[in-house]
């Protein structure tokens, strides 16, 4: 089967899926749909398919299977909503929504249409976050105990990597859903869950816009304390003069791991002095896993590889470090969307 792939918003995200639906074996660049005569003029001019200023005439296309929508946050719901409704399955940009209400609205589209709706997490496949993971599960590590995912930048991306045709800035306001932890906090913070099988119970969040947004917020600091005392924290910044590139340091029980973009380390002790250090090689990223995943979630031949408990957990966490950004104070949450184990000790899902 060859999966016909519809996309709305064409702008830079647009764009890099345009063009994975090129380049996967399986896929096929079906049509656009763009509020901007300049985007559509590009999707007929470089991709040579149809483009649509009108939503309802673009999903109107039987052939189409694909729906994925690239639109600035803000405006993710209503081409989710009547996606769905149109009988297409939607594979849409992270952040899903700018609020859970907002996520919880758009499964409940997805559950009356029978069509599946899976946020487009592409940073589960980055190298550090499948380092990391498979050290965690291998369960060398012993229980964990504090977990911490630090990346300072000095980048005005904000400001830069809309298309010039429409809103060039839109990730630096914050009524679009601009801001880094809703652009790059949704990653590393599902990350993080991903890691974290018992339940968060308290959230504290720091948020500023310091040079690049005053609207919005360049940099946060989130810190998550789950119920058997793991504490787990993401730090990041766009306008750091002292670069770091993505860091993991994890402790454990039994040993502690850290992740350079290099290589990794996980350190391990023989009594009380004496340290092990034994390098790892780091995983190779892979981004194309969530499109090989819908094609089969089409064919009926698998489950999505992000269910929408995970989603909603991830939208509960944001919004709790807002909460808490504006307090000042930590949060508690009902973390219900948390993992439950199987009897074999099995990650599960709800």
């Amino acid at each position: 089967m060859t999966v016909r792939v519809g996309i709305v918003g064409l702008g830079s995200m647009g764009i890099w899926h345009a063009e994975r639906a090129r380049q996967l074996p399986g896929f096929t660049l079906h049509s656009v749909c763009d509020i901007t005569p300049a985007q559509r003029h590009v999707a007929e001019r470089d991709y040579g398919c149809p483009a649509y200023a009108d939503l309802e005439q673009f999903l109107a296309d039987d052939r189409l299977d694909l729906v994925v929508v690239a639109t600035p946050t803000h405006a993710h719901e209503r081409p989710v909503a009547r996606a769905l409704a149109a009988g297409k399955h939607v594979l849409c940009e992270k952040p899903l929504a700018r609020t859970e209400p907002e996520a919880r609205r758009m499964f409940a589209a997805a559950r009356r249409a029978g069509r599946t709706l899976m946020a487009f997490q592409n940073r589960r496949g980055d190298s550090d976050f499948l380092t990391v993971r498979k050290a965690v599960r291998s369960g060398v590590l012993g229980q964990l105990q504090d977990l911490r995912l630090i990346r300072w930048c000095w980048s005005d991306i904000m400001r830069t990597f809309g298309v010039k045709s429409y809103r060039p800035g839109w990730r630096t306001e914050a009524a679009y859903g601009g801001g880094t932890l809703l652009d790059f906090g949704a990653h590393y913070l599902d990350q993080l869950l991903q890691l974290l099988d018992s339940p968060v119970e308290t959230v504290f969040g720091d948020l500023r816009g310091r040079r690049w947004t005053r609207d919005a917020d360049d940099q946060f600091l989130a810190i998550l304390r789950t119920t058997d005392g793991i504490v787990a924290q993401v730090e990041y910044s766009q306008n750091a003069h002292v670069p770091v590139q993505v860091e993991w340091v994890i402790n454990g029980s039994d040993a502690g791991f850290r992740y350079e973009e290099k290589q990794s380390y996980l350190y391990l002790r023989d009594g009380r002095r004496r340290e092990k250090v034994r390098r790892i090689r780091n995983a190779r990223e892979d981004w194309s896993t969530l499109y090989v995943n819908m094609r089969a979630v089409i064919e009926r031949k698998a489950e999505p590889a992000i269910q929408p408990c995970e989603t909603l957990r991830l939208m509960r966490v944001l919004d709790a470090i807002r909460r808490s950004a504006r307090t000042g104070r930590a949060v508690t949450i009902d973390d219900e969307y948390a993992p439950r184990r199987g009897a074999r000790g099995a990650r599960i899902t709800h």
